[in-house]
């Protein structure tokens, strides 16, 4: 008995010492349009509990129990600007042509129950009509680290004039596989009458 313990325990240490990922992001988006075209993205990475316990308790300096301007300021410089690098985990097409996007912009930090969330606004380089060439866009971390994923079907909005008779599709990227081949993002897609 005393060995099959110690072989799950072995066991279980080796799965949590590989165990990915090691924070979880839900991720929501707001496609806005204007005169019938896509201008722009306006996300919301909500992320897990205790992440976010870690991150209020790393930027609250003045431990007063909330995220000042400052602090916020801090979050936004020490730990979402570096994500440029990586299009801010948000991989954009216009048909089959990557969207390059300029730096975000608006960019907040919201308590949400238990959590916080990141929002902030990306501009397309130039106004996309879904009604003339598809746009679609996925979310995720390429090393796995932080799973993003659309918790749902109703993940993604879309607002402003010219969005009326449009819909948006999330389903699996089936040609976009990350973590080594196991796990597939999910993208949305969206189309226009």
């Amino acid at each position: 008995m005393r060995r099959l313990a110690l072989i799950l325990a072995v066991l279980l240490a080796s799965t949590a010492a590989w165990a990915h990922p090691h924070v979880l992001c839900d991720v929501h988006a707001v496609v806005e349009f204007k005169d019938g075209k896509i201008v722009s993205l306006f996300m919301g990475w909500k992320f897990d509990p205790i992440f976010s316990a870690s991150l209020f308790k790393d930027f609250d300096k003045n431990k007063n129990g909330k995220l000042d301007p400052s602090e916020i300021k801090d979050i936004e410089r020490e730990a979402f600007h570096d994500t440029r690098e990586q299009d801010h985990f948000t991989y954009a097409k216009v048909g089959d042509k990557p969207v390059k996007w300029p730096d975000a912009t608006d960019f907040k930090v919201m308590g949400v129950k238990d959590s916080l969330l990141y929002a902030f606004r990306l501009h397309l380089p130039e106004p996309v009509d879904p009604r003339k060439v598809p746009f679609s866009f996925t979310t995720y971390e390429e090393t796995f680290y932080i799973d993003m994923d659309f918790p749902d079907d109703k993940a993604v909005a879309l607002t402003g004039p010219g969005s009326e008779h449009c819909r948006v599709t999330i389903a699996p990227d089936t040609g976009n596989t990350i973590f080594g081949g196991v796990v597939t993002p999910k993208r949305a897609t969206i189309s226009c009458e």
